[in-house]
């Protein structure tokens, strides 16, 4: 392992979290302890709360696979707490999951590295009195999202003023932040990929009036593996998602969210870093399709667990000790291992 242990080691499972997304997390979180179990790893659940840093402290584990999904788990803070105590953990680090948790800054780094993505704006919540002045004539139909809200929030199609100063009141109890996106028609496919290399496709058909800028993970979806597309659009979705994956420097497993319309022009729509990690989910299924059962898929992506400010090879040790000291609560150093 590139942490320097060997797998018989201690890995604490972080699972939970301060988001809506809790449930579905503790889900994942379950269904990876129970296959590292299976492949003879020492196992430790280490729910996420505000008193996490107490908890690892005390945990002794060597390493962290990161389950948690959404604000406070997937959005660089989690991961920022990991690189302070000296903790190696899975997945991508606090750059990339900071970006791809927001909405508009993803847009913004795909727009430079010339990625295609659905034409949008950003509107504040101060300027909620102003947003049809500020809507001008950016047209309708549009999609509504807050900017760094749980996936499973989705968005909300708008049809005309009315209906936006409607969505945006909405939004705006979520997050200060709301982008306004250009409704895009087509055909959603996600296309994992573990450690830059992508997986295959997978076509996405939704129930309910309208497919477009809605993120995988809701209710009443289904999923044809892999996406129906003809080869050339197929190598194309795969190369799109990897340049998305490599521009936002993300690391591990994440999932990228594409539309293809019926001229089979594609555009980007979500990244997620953090994707579900369920043997049913549409990560693990994919990877199945590409040869990888869910407790390979598991081992795989604990393979890769590293701090990142730190590199891959020096001693974690220094940045334990520089973390230890006397507790604000307890007023007693704790060693973290």
């Amino acid at each position: 392992y590139p942490w320097g242990m060997s797998s018989a080691r201690k890995i604490g499972v972080l699972l939970g979290g301060l988001s809506l997304e809790r449930d579905a997390s503790v889900k994942s979180g379950e269904a990876v302890m129970a296959a590292l179990i299976r492949k003879g790893h020492d196992v430790q659940p280490l729910f996420v709360d505000r008193d996490i840093d107490m908890a690892l402290r005390q945990s002794g584990i060597d390493v962290a696979f990161l389950t948690v999904r959404g604000r406070y788990g997937a959005d660089g803070c989690l991961q920022g707490l990991l690189e302070m105590m000296g903790i190696p953990y899975t997945g991508s680090g606090v750059l990339a999951s900071g970006l791809t948790m927001n909405r508009a800054k993803t847009k913004e780094v795909l727009r430079l590295h010339n990625l295609p993505c659905a034409p949008a704006y950003l509107i504040r919540a101060q300027q909620a009195d102003k947003s049809a002045e500020i809507h001008g004539a950016f047209g309708y139909p549009v999609v509504i999202r807050p900017v760094g809200a749980t996936r499973l929030m989705g968005g909300t199609l708008v049809h005309d003023e009315m209906e936006l100063e409607s969505a945006l009141e909405e939004a705006f109890n979520f997050d200060d932040d709301v982008l306004v996106e250009r409704f895009v028609q087509g055909r959603p496919v996600c296309v994992p990929v573990l450690d830059g290399l992508p997986l295959g496709a997978l076509e996405v058909f939704r129930n309910g009036s309208w497919t477009a800028q809605t993120p995988l993970g809701l209710r009443g979806h289904e999923i044809c593996a892999p996406a129906r597309l003809p080869p050339a659009r197929h190598a194309s979705v795969l190369r799109l998602a990897s340049q998305a994956y490599e521009a936002l420097g993300c690391e591990g497993p994440a999932c990228v969210e594409l539309l293809v319309n019926e001229r089979f022009n594609e555009i980007i729509v979500d990244i997620d870093s953090a994707p579900l990690l369920l043997p049913d989910a549409p990560f693990s299924r994919m990877a199945k399709e590409a040869g990888l059962d869910f407790e390979e898929l598991v081992e795989e992506i604990l393979a890769g667990a590293r701090l990142r400010a730190h590199g891959i090879r020096r001693n974690r040790r220094a940045a334990n000790l520089a973390f230890e000291g006397p507790d604000r609560r307890t007023h007693s150093s704790v060693a973290a291992h």
